[in-house]
């Protein structure tokens, strides 16, 4: 298994987008933060949709177009996170 394919596996877009300040409502739907959307046109789950700005992808693709960031480097960053998530939780649950 390489990098991509353990973090499609691992995390959703929509826990990282929620990880990231964008509020997702009960539905999925998300105000887009790759175009000026005032009402929720993202439709966020496993994958992203935006109808408004047409921006498409998983959840490694979700990141690089947040940050401005390489597939690989964003990859990287959301295994670095999981990697920290796991770390504290296990910290938590053993202290």
């Amino acid at each position: 298994m390489n990098v991509f394919e353990a973090v499609k596996q691992s995390v959703t877009t929509r826990q990282v987008a929620e990880l990231y300040g964008i509020r997702v409502k009960r539905n999925g739907m998300a105000v887009c933060p790759f175009h000026n959307d005032k009402n929720p046109s993202m439709k966020v789950d496993k994958r992203f949709h935006c109808f408004g700005c047409q921006a498409d992808g998983d959840v490694i693709d979700f990141v690089s177009r947040l940050f401005g960031l390489p597939v690989r480097e964003a990859a990287i960053k959301i295994l670095l996170w999981l990697l920290k998530s796991n770390v504290l939780l296990y910290l938590y649950n053993h202290i």
